[in-house]
């Protein structure tokens, strides 16, 4: 593949953003294959028609992200992107191979859920009941759908932090990063308040009774159902 070809200018806006985003989708493409060094900063710049400030800014985001290495003396290393957990370096991953791969992600999201809703069940104390009764009514409550997939989510570490296992609250944490820039593309998946409330509902009532294995299967069925609106709603934004 042609090196040059495969970088595309980036958009004014946000500019650093954009250059990472386009060298991060050569690289997934393979043009610039794990181990090879970026083009020097001048060709780069020129390429995508940025200034060489920006340049280095998108080029300070590749390193965070992990996907690039700067070595003294010879510049910028492509690390492999496979070997790599960044939710920069996944959310990357959704743009370019899109919603094949976002629904591999919902369904290690959802085999989560079964672990999360028995230990919660088993675990949570008094405090965590009402925290979590706190967070399905501000769900309720929420104004709009990305006011409601925001209150989701909040419920969902209120719901994780009552199981007392903090590896699962760190994976599940990756899985929820991991989803990174496309919450305005999933954010059509809350359209929609009855099913989020009732489900949440079940998953909290069974959590509250300390019912290990309603709450296991409540968990699982609630985010089962959530990851098919996720990717329907994925698709109709590509789509449109």
């Amino acid at each position: 593949m042609n090196q040059s070809s495969a970088l595309q200018p980036p958009d004014r806006q946000r500019v650093d953003e954009q250059i990472a985003a386009s060298i991060a989708d050569a690289i997934l493409d393979g043009a610039f294959p794990p181990g090879s060094t970026l083009p020097p900063e001048r060709e780069l710049a020129e390429h995508l028609g940025v200034n060489r400030t920006s340049l280095r800014q998108g080029l300070a985001r590749l390193q965070q992200m992990g996907l690039i290495e700067a070595r003294h003396g010879s510049g910028n290393v492509v690390r492999d992107p496979e070997a790599l957990t960044h939710p920069a370096v996944v959310e990357a991953l959704v743009r370019k191979l899109g919603p094949d791969f976002l629904a591999e992600l919902l369904e290690i999201r959802a085999a989560l859920g079964p672990l999360i809703g028995r230990l919660a069940a088993l675990r949570s104390t008094p405090e965590d009941a009402e925290s979590l009764r706190a967070a399905l009514a501000a769900v309720g409550e929420a104004d709009g759908s990305a006011a409601r997939q925001a209150a989701d989510l909040a419920y969902f570490r209120v719901l994780i932090h009552g199981t007392r296992n903090r590896a699962l609250g760190l994976l599940y944490r990756w899985v929820e990063h991991a989803f990174g820039g496309r919450e305005h593309e999933l954010t059509g998946a809350y359209d929609d308040a009855a099913p989020v409330v009732a489900d949440l509902r079940a998953i909290t009532d069974a959590v509250l009774a300390r019912d290990a294995e309603a709450a296991a299967a409540a968990v699982e069925d609630y985010l089962n159902a959530s990851a098919l609106r996720m990717v329907l709603s994925y698709k109709k934004t590509q789509a449109g």
